[in-house]
């Protein structure tokens, strides 16, 4: 297997590093995407907090669809690709309709191909996700410590907060 690039945001000298299990195709992970989107990017930029975001390929029929757009992200290029995420789950429910629909939204809308990467990225991620008896997403872990939030009720709103309020206590 070669070296797996994991879509990285933020110095790998942080001190705080938040790595996230999600899917595009889950509107839970929305939620959460959107909130650590928002509250961390700050913390990001002043070089305090990595953020390492690991797409979980789940074999739940409606999450393939996340699956299959996954493949066609670039994780090279972090500023387009988040660009794109932050589309896809601003218009999860269009494109998540059937599997034809994903596959023209990533070539035609976003003009992208398949990855090569994207195979050994997925079985890397699945792998530790088995190790870390990983079931659910999002999951999310905050220095090594999981991030204790509610993916069914808590709000982006919600989520924001709690996911600053247990940094700082990790700051402290």
């Amino acid at each position: 297997m070669t070296k797996v690039t994991y879509l990285t945001l933020g110095s790998s000298n942080a001190t705080i590093k938040v790595e996230s299990f999600i899917n595009l195709a889950c509107p839970y992970c929305k939620n959460y995407f959107k909130a650590a989107d928002q509250s961390l990017k700050s913390l990001i930029d002043q070089g305090k907090v990595q953020h390492v975001i690991k797409h979980f390929d789940k074999t739940k029929q409606g999450l393939l669809k996340g699956t299959i757009a996954n493949i066609h992200l670039d994780y090279e290029d972090v500023g387009e690709t988040l660009k794109i995420m932050r589309e896809l789950y601003d218009s999860q429910k269009a494109w998540t309709q059937d599997f034809a629909t994903v596959e023209q939204k990533m070539q035609q809308d976003f003009n992208l191909s398949p990855q090569k990467e994207a195979d050994d990225r997925s079985l890397a991620i699945t792998e530790e996700a088995v190790k870390r008896e990983i079931k659910g997403i999002p999951t999310v872990f905050i220095n090594g410590k999981k991030f204790e939030f509610n993916p069914l009720k808590d709000l982006q709103r919600t989520i924001e907060t709690k996911l600053i309020r247990q940094i700082e206590e990790i700051k402290q």
